[in-house]
């Protein structure tokens, strides 16, 4: 079966410390490894205003993580974050080439600026 390339979202709650969120990281990407999976990128923020309260929060953090999965996966990587009390929302979604370019593009451009 091929693999396709993914970018998981994830909305962290701004209780957990840098500490946590980079354990709750580690814990998907270890699942991804454990399934075949292959992390390619990860990329977080610090806590940002959301533009509507969730679970009464005004604001959150933001993980993004990018990685190679055969489609039968995802279900199981969408139920773990589902069943993470600290992850307030998450998105899965598909990546098209043209979309993974422009992520490398800008992961570059991040590199060199810093």
């Amino acid at each position: 079966m091929n693999n396709n390339t993914y970018e998981l979202a994830l909305v962290v709650s701004p209780e957990l410390r840098t500490e946590e969120i980079d354990s709750t990281t580690m814990q998907f990407i270890e699942l991804l490894e454990k399934n075949g999976s292959k992390h390619i990128h990860t990329d977080k923020t610090n806590s940002k205003k959301l533009a509507y309260p969730i679970n009464n929060f005004i604001e959150a953090a933001y993980v993004y993580i990018i990685f190679d999965s055969i489609p039968d996966y995802i279900n199981l990587y969408k139920k773990w974050a589902s069943d993470n009390p600290s992850i307030l929302r998450h998105l899965v979604i598909k990546l098209t080439q043209g979309e993974l370019k422009f992520r490398e593009n800008n992961i570059l451009n991040q590199a060199v600026s810093e």
